[in-house]
């Protein structure tokens, strides 16, 4: 059942930015609900299991979005390693430091993703990669206290904690 509910998290935050947040963007500006399902995977688990998810996440968001295979696998991974060792260093119970740590990473993956874009021939003035960069991780850092509280405690108590086979 925990995996099944993470799967359809992932697949709910591959479809929802092209349809409900398409009506909520700003100035068209939506979040990154793919990244920011990322670092919620990477805080909680290992290192290797959350870049496990960010390299999954990336290869279905590459193979959904049909452009340059490989861009948001490699973003992902990163972002997953980076949210990794940042949660290793930072209280993750504390939500100001959690909504600090996604606008951090978040920046960090859109600089990345703006960088390669550019390497493979996308026309954008680094305004714009700046714009974006900054505008997608101020969305998905206000995301965080609604949706963080929610997926931490799930992941504590609820449907998403991991129960040993004896357990079960």
């Amino acid at each position: 059942m925990r995996y099944f509910i993470m799967l359809v998290m992932l697949l709910l935050s591959l479809i929802l930015p092209g349809t409900v947040f398409y009506f909520w963007s700003w100035g068209g500006i939506k979040p990154d609900l793919i990244m920011l399902f990322t670092i919620y995977m990477a805080l909680h688990h290992r290192p290797m299991i959350g870049a496990f998810w960010g390299l999954g996440a990336g290869i279905l968001e590459d193979l959904y979005l049909g452009r340059h295979f490989g861009m948001y696998s490699l973003t992902l991974t990163g972002v997953a390693l980076l949210s990794s060792w940042l949660a290793q260093r930072w209280y993750r119970e504390n939500f100001a430091l959690t909504t600090l740590l996604v606008f951090l990473v978040t920046f960090m993956g859109q600089t990345l993703i703006a960088f390669l874009s550019l390497g493979v021939g996308v026309q954008w003035t680094m305004s714009d990669a700046l714009r974006l960069a900054m505008g997608v991780s101020l969305y998905n850092a206000i995301l965080v206290p609604i949706s963080y509280p929610w997926i931490h405690r799930s992941f504590l108590k609820g449907w998403l904690r991991y129960r040993p086979k004896y357990e079960r």
